[in-house]
């Protein structure tokens, strides 16, 4: 009996590991994701304040396209951040993700850290 329960619970820990290293992954696919998309909506968001009216509308357009996909990234990296502990979950994402540590330079260097 006390083998079963050691095994279940060591098959449990293994899943735990796997489900965070998955959600890892796909939080670092949305970051990168997030870092390519920026000088897009940038570059958008001057041609929707600039030009003529169909440019700026089909420009406006793609932006709120960006922005709508972006909410449901951060939405969807906010369920995956809630199933674990803060600390733990960020430092497995500095660890894990290049990415994750290159966003949190970028911070740390704009706060003067």
């Amino acid at each position: 009996m006390k083998k079963i329960i050691f095994f279940a619970l060591a098959c449990l820990t293994i899943s735990s590991c796997s489900n965070m290293k998955s959600d890892a992954e796909v939080a670092c696919d949305f970051s990168t994701q997030l870092i390519e998309m920026m000088p897009q909506m940038m570059q958008l968001s001057m041609k929707a304040a600039i030009g003529d009216e169909a440019s700026k509308n089909a420009a406006q357009q793609e932006l709120d396209e960006l922005q709508a996909n972006l909410e449901k990234m951060s939405e969807e990296l906010k369920g995956i951040a809630e199933k674990y502990d803060k600390e733990e979950w960020e430092a497995y994402l500095l660890e894990n993700c290049e990415v994750a540590k290159k966003m949190n330079e970028m911070g740390n260097a704009l706060q003067g850290e």
